[in-house]
């Protein structure tokens, strides 16, 4: 994944730099927010409330169902914006599960290749730089 290059200012899916660099390291986190959202989903959230005690107006405690609730809904939305990026950017299914290897996963080309990728070198450039010029604009 290291050795490919930002975007040239001729290139139309040009970004600066810093945009560049913050669009890929933003979809290589995809595989962390997954596993973090169904480690969240899978939570035991059945102490969020309690009523053995006194019943207050006003409460320091803090409610854990709605830190849940705020959590999923952030890591949701990060996922989605990815997940859209991908499908703009993919011609076929098969083209979306290979860009997904490749920007979230670090599988190089080649490696795909490997896997039974169809489409050529250049056209697979055109969708990776299609994808972060689209997911740099949605961050």
């Amino acid at each position: 994944m290291g050795f490919y290059r930002t975007p040239s200012p001729n290139n139309k899916y040009y970004l600066p730099k810093e945009e560049y660099l913050t669009a890929v390291h933003y979809a290589l986190r995809y595989p962390y927010l997954l596993e973090e959202l169904n480690t969240i989903a899978n939570a035991d959230t059945s102490q969020a409330i309690t009523y053995d005690k006194d019943k207050v107006s006003s409460s320091n405690q803090s409610d854990a169902t709605a830190k849940t609730a705020i959590l999923r809904a952030e890591l949701t939305d990060k996922i989605k914006k990815i997940s859209e990026s991908i499908q703009e950017a993919a011609q076929s299914e098969d083209d979306e599960n290979y860009l997904r290897l490749h920007v979230c996963y670090g599988f190089n080309y080649w490696q795909l290749v490997g896997k039974g990728m169809k489409c050529g070198q250049y056209q697979f450039s055109n969708m990776r730089q299609f994808f972060y010029y689209s997911l740099a604009k949605k961050i």
